[in-house]
């Protein structure tokens, strides 16, 4: 059904249970998976932003390739850049024709003035990007990772 899969890293231990969960899909469906981790805007010239951006993107080979060998999947892509999140994810989404997005949540309380503490935000990418995005998305609640489930 899916033949292209999106999954956004913000390259934590969080990220690795969610890219688990990628992988599998993306290998029960023969899909291919790009990984995408945004840094934000960087402020600097031309140069420094494009050695930021091979940095992470050695940052992202580090933390998934050995992982997606083991398994005998190289059906994937890394996808690196600088700006808004949301916005530059939504934009590979769409010029790639990626068919699911893959987001975690945020696992921090809100606890901002006016905010209830006992309510749990998923996060602003998750909760953007679901707004932005130009396929379906699937949000992997904490409630999936080991150690962070609650109640």
């Amino acid at each position: 059904m899916y033949k292209k899969i999106l999954f956004n890293t913000c390259l934590t231990e969080y990220c690795d249970h969610i890219f688990n969960f990628a992988l599998n899909l993306a290998m029960e469906n023969d899909a291919k998976l790009w990984i995408y981790y945004g840094l934000g805007r960087i402020n600097g010239d031309k140069d420094k932003v494009e050695l930021v951006i091979k940095e992470g993107e050695a940052k992202v080979a580090q933390a998934y390739v050995e992982k997606m060998r083991e398994k005998t999947f190289d059906n994937y892509a890394i996808n690196v850049t600088d700006g808004d999140v949301v916005g530059e994810i939504s934009k590979l989404a769409r010029n790639a024709a990626v068919d699911l997005m893959v987001l975690g949540t945020s696992t921090e309380l809100p606890l901002s003035m006016g905010e209830d503490p006992g309510v749990e935000s998923i996060g602003t990418v998750a909760t953007n990007s679901i707004l932005r995005a130009p396929c379906p998305v699937l949000v992997v609640p904490p409630s999936m990772i080991p150690g962070l489930a609650r109640g």
